[in-house]
């Protein structure tokens, strides 16, 4: 199998420290707050609907902060999926870990946002849990491969987002496994979603949670691993969320979840991920 480029340049970066990789991201982010491409507008949009009670120089403050943020969460990747697993967990130096996710002998649901450094999180749940991880399958066959033995090096097991990968999560979660889910994408028009408010604004969510937590008795976290002080570090929080809200009518599954990632989201503004469209359509119209 022949290595794509891409994993030739994240195996050549993963070779200086953590630190070096952010320094590099810093000078990335430089050029992308001038530039004009999908994720600098998408940033711009998503703060100027989200946070319409900032004043411009506030919302340009906050712009500069994710799009840094935004490269470091790629300036990690290097040292995330090529490192040995436990050199990337000894990055982790702060914890709040919630006694219930120790204690919990069924099957659990990590609710992980696009905040912070999911992917350490990702290694971190691996070799804990041996979680599986949901993905979407790449092009590149070998990039592909690469991403998913990056992934499952450390104990994850990363599952398809097709049907049949879907079917072994929920199989995963009866015997009591445990499965790390990213909920805030905006779903494909082809898929099943819901309408629900995020940061006061209308946002299509998925159903699969509230279907997952229809079909299994299990425990449901939701979790992040921020970036602290010094750089180079992260800060693991995990807490629990009521089954039974998720479980409930699908609206107000929906619109629990949704509220339960904005306040987590609100502990780290700048560390979410604004560059990809989160919103209906109508939303943007008028910024």
């Amino acid at each position: 199998m022949s290595k794509p480029a891409a994993q030739y340049c994240l195996e050549l970066l993963s070779h200086v420290s953590l630190r070096t990789l952010y320094r590099l991201g810093d000078a990335v982010a430089f050029v992308m707050r001038y530039t004009s491409n999908q994720v600098t507008t998408k940033t711009r949009q998503n703060i100027a609907v989200c946070f319409a009670e900032l004043d411009a120089k506030e919302q340009k403050a906050l712009y500069r902060e994710v799009i840094r943020h935004t490269c470091y969460a790629l300036a990690e990747l290097p040292a995330i999926w090529c490192w040995p697993s436990d050199r990337v967990l000894e990055r982790i130096t702060r914890f709040d870990v919630c006694d219930s996710f120790n204690e919990s002998t069924r099957g659990r649901i990590i609710l992980a946002p696009h905040l912070g450094s999911w992917e350490t999180l990702a290694v971190w749940l691996g070799k804990t849990c041996g979680s599986m991880l949901l993905y979407k399958r790449r092009k590149n066959k070998d990039l592909d491969q690469f991403v998913i033995a990056a992934r499952a090096r450390g104990g994850g097991k990363p599952v398809s987002i097709k049907k049949a990968g879907l079917r072994q999560l929920l199989i995963g979660l009866k015997k009591g496994g445990s499965a790390m889910i990213l909920p805030d994408q905006k779903p494909s028009s082809n898929k099943v979603r819901i309408d629900a408010n995020f940061f006061a604004a209308h946002a299509p969510t998925t159903t699969l949670v509230h279907s997952l937590c229809r079909k299994v008795d299990c425990d449901v976290f939701i979790a992040s691993a921020s970036r602290s002080t010094p750089a180079g570090e992260f800060r693991l929080s995990i807490q629990p969320l009521e089954h039974a809200r998720l479980a409930g009518g699908e609206t107000e599954s929906a619109q629990y979840m949704n509220d339960e990632i904005e306040q987590l989201v609100r502990q780290h503004l700048d560390q979410y991920q604004w560059g990809y469209s989160r919103f209906s359509n109508r939303e943007y119209e008028s910024v």
